[in-house]
């Protein structure tokens, strides 16, 4: 597994990606989504500060949830982006364990796709 830019809208996004040959193309399969951010450390982070902060607005709603129907959505709707973000950061600890080295520890572009003659690491 590498981790991919690609450019959506002029702004450039990064996932972490499965590679493997097709006949003599290569090809990408997406893993997990890490948004803007190429460090899949830096994109966990992130997902875990918007865990912490579904689960306390959450916490500070549940016991208000009974007496208002708006508050009942609402907390319905917390404890499906909970249940994401958690999906989430799995998906990306399971992804990260199994990415490629860098170019920083190889002196190459890891991102770069292997050449028809070369083999896929």
């Amino acid at each position: 597994m590498q981790v991919r830019r690609k450019t959506i809208g002029g702004q450039a996004h990064y996932d972490i990606v499965e590679v493997f040959q097709r006949g003599s193309r290569t090809e990408y399969s997406s893993v997990v989504a890490l948004g803007t951010d190429p460090d899949p450390q830096v994109a966990l982070a992130k997902h875990q500060a918007a865990l912490v902060d579904i689960t306390k607005t959450l916490l500070r709603l549940q016991h208000l949830q009974d007496s208002d129907a708006t508050i009942g959505r609402k907390c319905n709707t917390l404890r499906t982006r909970l249940r994401a973000e958690q999906d989430r950061i799995g998906q990306l600890l399971d992804a990260s364990e199994k990415l490629e080295p860098t170019d920083e520890e190889h002196g190459e572009d890891a991102a770069a796709p292997s050449g028809p003659n070369e083999p896929n690491k």
